[in-house]
C-alpha cells in the first residue's frame, strides 16, 4: 500500500469557495481599515467643515451671514441620543436674522451615512433643532439658512460624537 504525502493534483472540491471567502474577507478588512477605521482627524484634521471649539461651538460666515452652531450636551453623544443644536444667524451688520428657514443636515462622511434632517424652530434670538447622531464618530453637520428675503447660505461644521 502506497501513501501520498504531497500532491500536485488540483485541490479537492470546495477549496475554490474557501479561497474566494478568504480573498473576500481580506478585501473587506482592507476596506474597513481604510474607509471606516481611519478617523477624519487623523486623515487630514477634519471631516470638511469648521471645527467646533472645546465648548462645542463654531462660527462660519457664508453669503453675508454669520452662522453659529452650538451643540449640547458637549461633547455630543452618538448612538441615537438626542442633542440640542442651537443656531444663531446674524447679518453683515451683526443683527439677528429673524424669520429664516433653518435646517440641519448631519452626515457621517467616513461611513457614507446620513442622519435625519431637522428643521429648526425659532427660539429667542436664534433657532433650535434636535440633533440625533446614530453612532459615535466624526460627523459633518450642515446648517442651511434661507432668509425670508435673500439667498440661502450653507455652513458645515465638524461634530465629534462620543
Amino acid at each position: 500500500m502506497t501513501r501520498r504525502t504531497a500532491t500536485s493534483r488540483p485541490a479537492a472540491r470546495g477549496t475554490k469557495a474557501v479561497r474566494l471567502a478568504a480573498v473576500t474577507s481580506a478585501a473587506l478588512a482592507a476596506v474597513l481599515v481604510t474607509g471606516c477605521g481611519t478617523p477624519a482627524s487623523s486623515a487630514g484634521g477634519s471631516a470638511g467643515g469648521t471645527a467646533l471649539d472645546a465648548s462645542c461651538r463654531g462660527t462660519k460666515t457664508e453669503a453675508g451671514l454669520e452662522i453659529t452652531l452650538a451643540v449640547s450636551p458637549c461633547p455630543a453623544k452618538g448612538g441615537g441620543a438626542a442633542a440640542t443644536a442651537t443656531i444663531t444667524v446674524k447679518d453683515a451688520a451683526g443683527k439677528a436674522v429673524e424669520g429664516a428657514k433653518v435646517e440641519i443636515n448631519p452626515e457621517m462622511p467616513n461611513m457614507k451615512m446620513k442622519g435625519g434632517n431637522q428643521s429648526a424652530e425659532a427660539k429667542g434670538d436664534g433657532y433650535e433643532a434636535k440633533l440625533v447622531l446614530g453612532m459615535p464618530g466624526d460627523w459633518l453637520v450642515s446648517v442651511v439658512v434661507t432668509p425670508a428675503s435673500g439667498k440661502a447660505a450653507t455652513a458645515a461644521f465638524d461634530v465629534k460624537a462620543e
